[in-house]
């Protein structure tokens, strides 16, 4: 097999099975793993896939827009979130901050519940106008624009003088080797104090976000306290 072929092949499985792993690409594909390795090492270099200590995964969605995300995957998004609202609970303090899917979350908490929500994200915000029995508290910060959270030294000092119940975490990129990413490193700085500051965190996951990986580093896995995906 020619080595364009070869890493067409390579594409294909990545595409089907998410990730990669060097040594049993060597055997299935009957060449050596330095090959293969090669192979991996060029078609990262070409943004082709993130390589990774054991082989290799796929790279997150682009990051665009809010609004363009927003329609993206919707009806597993709003399946995930009634799953996920079911977590809250009258008179719990959640904290949630943005994302899409986080944001079909907020959508499917009734009007009749009465909680305290503390949000970064400016979308879920405007939403949580509309909720006459929910306490909305804001976190201020520096803008990202892609997602419209709020992070950075300002977002942490804030949230240093809480403890809520349950965290809701937009997950941008998740692998089961190096755990959840994002492309931002203040979101991740802010992401990592939210988690620090709550009592559980949750995580709601569409599929194109599963085995994939972006540059900054948020937690592992298992720190996750329920998770919810395909």
């Amino acid at each position: 097999m020619m080595k364009a072929e070869r890493q067409l092949y390579i594409s294909n499985i990545l595409e089907d099975e998410k990730k990669i792993v060097a040594s049993d690409l060597s055997v299935r594909l009957n060449v050596s793993e330095d090959t293969i390795r090669r192979d991996l090492n060029e078609m990262n270099d070409r943004g082709l896939l993130k390589r990774v200590h054991s082989g290799a995964i796929r790279l997150g969605p682009p990051v665009v827009s809010f609004e363009e995300r927003e329609v993206v995957y919707l009806e597993e998004k709003i399946r995930l979130a009634k799953e996920a609202v079911k977590l809250i609970k009258n008179n719990d303090v959640i904290l949630i901050d943005g994302g899409t899917t986080n944001y079909q979350l907020v959508k499917q908490i009734p009007d009749s519940k009465n909680c305290t929500i503390i949000t970064n994200s400016i979308p879920i915000m405007n939403l949580l106008k509309h909720y006459p029995n929910t306490t909305v508290i804001g976190l201020g910060g520096s803008l990202f624009k892609e997602s419209l959270v709020l992070v950075g030294t300002e977002t942490i000092r804030q949230l240093h003088s809480m403890h809520p119940d349950i965290y809701f975490m937009g997950v941008a990129n998740m692998n089961d080797e190096v755990g959840v990413t994002t492309t931002n490193l203040e979101e991740s700085y802010t992401k990592q104090t939210m988690m620090q500051v709550s009592n559980k965190t949750a995580c709601l996951v569409t599929k194109e976000k599963i085995e994939t990986i972006s540059k900054f580093v948020v937690c592992k896995q298992n720190e996750i306290t329920h998770f919810f995906s395909s």
